[in-house]
């Protein structure tokens, strides 16, 4: 027998690995496993004795000869085909199993005939299991090696032993045992390792109880979800945890094959598919179990990382190891951040439209920044395009949180001065000064980022501790050195751990101080493992932002640390200059004796005039900017301030501030009601242009301006009451006490006394100036020569007013005080609209300035005149019309003056009219309480390049009222007007809302 079989493996051999499947498909057998796994299958199935017969046939075929033996889950094992008798029941369940045995051996000779028929109904017994009620739940049958000859051996012996110690005990009511297959040689390692001990308890209560009833039960009904489960006798409860492992595998393994028993003897397994199927499943439980046995470990794992991380690393050589790999981590220009983030960090980042996301953005712009909730919760996630880019957004987004919460950050590195394209700033803040210092006040006004950067501390290595100590820690569940919070009275306080007693005990260190010696009982871990540490605002304070922002936010730092600390900038530690004639730079610059605080009271006025960054910081003044801005601040606090009186005189205009400044006149009349008291009104105007002014000495001249000829004794002449006449202006003249009408030629002969011609006669004669007069209903700049002649008295000898600032700051600050003028003055500057264009321009042509400046007088109702000047929506209304055209508009009288590019001046002209139109008409319409009169019509609205057009319905028109339209405008920096269609056709009830603006990307924010 041997020789043959040798023979036929040498002949399977040779046959290819698909032609064996092929062969192991035509008998049946399932293909999964090796070359020579397969040879031997074959092999054991073509010299296998007879099939057995029943239930064991299933057995027989998957696990080939002497798979159809019994298997004891028990741990037992007996011969192939034995049955165990039942000791307690007596002879009635031995009898039956004799019967039941005798009955196998007579239908195993017809088993060999019903294999074929099996054969044909295995497909219709497939087709069935898909409709009954009960279907086989998808288990893997892996199939276990061939049992072994020393196997058999062995369990025969164990069977014999067994039956013969059941006849001489004799127990009564022991159930019948459940015969089982020799289990495999090696089990799975996760099914040897996995064992829930739950289901192990379960158990071993089911068999404790089985074995106390005594009582032998059946096999449970095809329904049972559990078929294999049969309560044991007591005696084989005490087994090993291999022996449960084993078990439970085989049951799981089983359950499939119990299903298909109870459909019937000699019943066969599903088709190749199945099995594939089965096994893919179970191999895929197998999986899952084993990931969960990783993650276990891992989460065990991690926990004793984090215990090892609260009591520090071993000793002094693991703890700069440790920080050298923080600080590497920190360092990598290369690696991927994120930035856990809690709801109040997400909030701010995303509140106020993203302001501060911007920022950080704007700030970095070779990273990519997401904010997102991940499976750890809300984390920033930055990515860098360039190496560096990465680390300097974390901090920028890390930094950005701090300041506004008030807090600081800790670095193993800290960050130094221009550590990213020169955006970064580094100051030392002493600790004297701590508090001085505003990081989220810095952010607010200069639109930086301002943080305090702390040094991380260092990491120490866990307190020594012997041997024993350790025992006794790890007994007790804490460790020396580990942050505890002990119970003392009914209140926890925080401490350390300082050892162990032989008695039990702990020894503690109070937080603040003091050892005791406590109960285990009175003491738990620490909730944290650090204890919260003050924020202290001092130390390396970190500024990121653009060039101009940063120094002056530095500036700001360095003045606030200087009025605690006094002098630890401005002598010990001031700026130092990088030593650029032409680019940007710093100076320190010391106050003149004579400045007693002018410098200090006026710094932002200057800092604006001059368009340099100023600070004031005690006996010095620190300038950042362009070559000429530092130019101007430096004469500006140097010269000009400090020189000037309390009311802002100076005693002339220094030449580094010539080609930054205007001249305007102002008539003696005005000078009052253009400084106002204690110069407030002066001050106000100088806040709302961003500009500086000072009076010059009475008697100063004014460059020679446009269309205007310099008045002097032989062409203007004074008449009664003041009045200024030129020769040849017409005039009244007393003769015998009643008025005349005459003509002016010009001075008499005698003193004070004028030469006339009447009108009647055109004779000539020399009167007094005082019987001389202008006719009635003129003067006060009616019209003419009469209104020429006032102005000229006016401007005859005017306190000139020089404004310096940035050009387009001059010319608004200029049409300020021509108008405070004008209301003082009446004619001063509407009567002669082309001076008055002069004068805003100081004298120069449109040609010479880039702001240029033009008056248009106004031409519709007084009353929208009115409301522009005198309503508080009407003011807002300028307003807006003026930032939507990107021009100056100013009102003189009852003119408008324009100041800017000539397509913005014709944009300004354009929005005033309208504005003033359409909202005095949604006024009256308010007042009326009915729909606003059909009055504004613009029709080239949908032609042009700065209006966006909406249509809405009156229902909607009515809620858009002026106050609404106002707020909208001030947020978005726009002109919203509704018109009647401008000729389009609209349907009934609706009305065209103008988006008006020369910037597009401003046009979309209302919508």
């Amino acid at each position: 027998m041997e020789r043959k079989k040798e023979a036929r493996r040498a002949e399977l051999k040779k046959l290819a690995l698909p032609d064996l499947k092929q062969k192991m498909k035509d008998r049946d057998l399932t293909t999964f496993g090796s070359k020579v796994e397969l040879v031997e299958r074959l092999v054991a199935e073509e010299f296998k004795p007879a099939a057995p017969a029943g239930e064991d046939a299933i057995f027989s075929d998957i696990f080939g000869p002497g798979g159809g033996d019994q298997i004891d889950l028990d741990g037992g094992a007996g011969a192939p085909g034995a049955e165990a008798k039942a000791a307690g029941a007596g002879g009635e369940v031995e009898k039956k199993h004799k019967k039941e045995k005798k009955e196998g051996k007579a239908k195993e000779g017809k088993d060999d005939g019903k294999e074929k028929k099996a054969g044909k109904e295995h497909k219709e017994r497939k087709e069935h299991k898909e409709h009954t009620a009960h279907k086989e739940p998808k288990v893997q049958l892996a199939e276990p090696p061939a049992p072994t000859q020393h196997h058999k051996e062995k369990k025969d012996k164990k069977d014999k032993k067994d039956k013969k110690d059941k006849k001489e005990k004799g127990v009564p009511g022991a159930p019948v045992p459940v015969a089982a297959a020799p289990l495999p040689a090696e089990l799975p390692e996760a099914k040897r390792d996995k064992k829930d001990k739950r289901e192990k308890k379960d158990k071993k209560d089911k068999k404790e109880k089985a074995g106390k009833e005594a009582v032998a039960e059946k096999r449970p009904p095809p329904q049972d979800p559990d078929p294999i489960l049969i309560p044991q006798p007591a005696a084989k409860q005490a087994k090993t945890d291999a022996q449960d492992d084993a078990e439970s595998f085989w049951k799981d393994l089983f359950i499939g094959v119990e299903f298909q028993k109870q459909e019937g003897a000699g019943a066969k397994l599903d088709s190749e598919g199945d099995l594939e199927a089965r096994r893919r499943s179970a191999a895929a439980a197998v999986q899952a179990e084993a990931e969960a046995a990783r993650q276990k470990a891992e989460a065990a794992a991690a926990e004793a990382r984090r215990r090892e991380e609260e009591l520090g690393p071993a000793n002094e050589a693991a703890a700069e190891a440790l920080m050298a790999e923080e600080a590497a981590m920190e360092q990598d220009p290369h690696r991927e951040r994120r930035v856990p983030l809690t709801i109040r960090h997400v909030e701010i980042l995303r509140g106020e439209g993203k302001r501060w996301l911007r920022l950080v953005e704007t700030l970095s712009p070779d990273a990519t920044i997401s904010v997102a909730q991940g499976d750890r919760g809300w984390e920033a996630k930055i990515v860098g395009t360039q190496p560096g880019a990465a680390r300097h957004a974390e901090l920028c987004v890390s930094g950005t949180i701090a300041s506004i919460t008030d807090e600081t950050l800790e670095m193993r590195v800290l960050p130094e001065a221009s550590d990213r394209d020169g955006i970064v700033e580094v100051l030392e803040v002493p600790a004297e000064a701590e508090g001085a210092v505003r990081t989220a006040k810095l952010m607010e006004d200069f639109g930086v980022i301002a943080v305090f950067v702390h040094e991380k501390p260092r990491i120490r290595p866990r307190p020594a501790a012997a041997a024993e100590q350790i025992e006794l820690g790890r007994l007790l569940g804490l460790a020396i050195g580990q942050a505890v919070e002990v119970r003392y009275g009914e209140d926890w306080f925080h401490g350390k751990v300082l050892g162990f007693t032989d008695r039990g005990t702990v020894n503690v260190e109070w937080l603040g101080g003091g050892e005791a010696e406590m109960s285990p009982v009175d003491i738990r871990a620490a909730a944290v493992a650090q204890l919260p540490k003050l924020n202290a605002m001092s130390g390396r304070l970190v500024v990121i932002g653009e060039l101009r922002p940063r120094k002056a936010a530095t500036f700001r730092a360095m003045a606030a640390v200087d009025s605690r600390v006094p002098g630890h900038f401005a002598e010990n530690f001031p700026p130092q200059p990088v030593g650029s004639l032409f680019g940007f730079d710093v100076a320190v610059v010391p106050l003149p004796p004579q400045d007693g605080g002018a410098c200090a009271g006026l710094r932002a006025k200057i800092a604006a005039a001059s368009e340099a960054v100023v600070e004031v910081l005690s006996k010095h003044v620190f300038i950042a900017g362009e070559a000429d801005e530092r130019r101007r601040a430096h004469a500006f606090v140097s010269k000009l301030v400090p020189e000037a009186g309390p009311f802002g005189d100076a005693a002339a205009i220094p030449d580094e501030l010539v080609d930054c400044c205007s001249q305007v006149r102002v008539p003696a009349a005005a000078v009052s009601a253009v400084s106002g008291v204690a110069r407030a009104n002066l001050s106000r105007i100088e806040d709302e242009t961003a500009c500086l002014a000072f009076w010059l000495p009475p008697g100063a001249k004014v460059t020679q301006r446009e269309g205007h000829v310099e008045a002097d004794g032989e062409t203007t002449l004074q008449v009664a009451g003041g009045s200024v006449c030129s020769v040849g202006d017409v005039v009244e003249a007393n003769w015998a006490g009643s008025w005349h009408p005459a003509k002016l030629l010009g001075p008499g002969d005698g003193e004070g006394s004028l030469r006339i011609a009447w009108d009647f006669d055109e004779s000539e004669q020399d009167l007094e100036a005082s019987y001389v007069r202008l006719p009635e209903g003129v003067g006060g700049g009616s019209s003419g020569s009469n209104a020429q002649g006032n102005r000229s008295a006016w401007l005859r000898s005017p306190r000139v007013l020089v404004v310096f600032g940035s050009e387009r700051a001059r010319v608004s600050g200029v049409l300020q005080v021509m108008a405070t003028s004008e209301a003082s003055c009446p004619g001063l500057w509407t009567g002669a609209l082309e001076e008055a264009e002069s004068e805003a321009r100081d004298g120069k042509t449109e040609d010479e300035v880039v702001c240029g400046v033009e008056a248009h007088k106004h031409e519709g109702p007084i009353v929208e005149l009115e409301w522009l000047k005198s309503s508080p929506m009407g003011q807002q209304a300028l307003r807006s019309a003026a930032r939507a055209a990107g021009c100056l508009i100013h009102i003189v009288g009852q003119v408008y003056f324009f100041g800017g590019f000539p397509i913005q001046r014709a944009r300004g002209n354009e929005y005033i009219r309208w504005v003033s139109k359409s909202r005095t008409q949604q006024a009256i319409a308010h007042l009326r309480g009915g729909p606003s009169a059909r009055g504004l019509s613009v029709v080239d609205a949908d032609m042009r390049d700065d209006v966006t057009i909406l249509v809405l319905r009156e229902a909607q028109v009515a809620v858009l009222r002026p106050e609404k339209l106002s707020a909208l405008e001030r947020e978005t920096g726009v002109l919203l007007v509704i018109d009647d269609g401008g000729g389009s056709a609209l349907e009934a009830g609706s009305r065209r809302l103008l988006i008006c603006g020369e910037s597009e990307e401003r046009r979309r924010g209302p919508r």
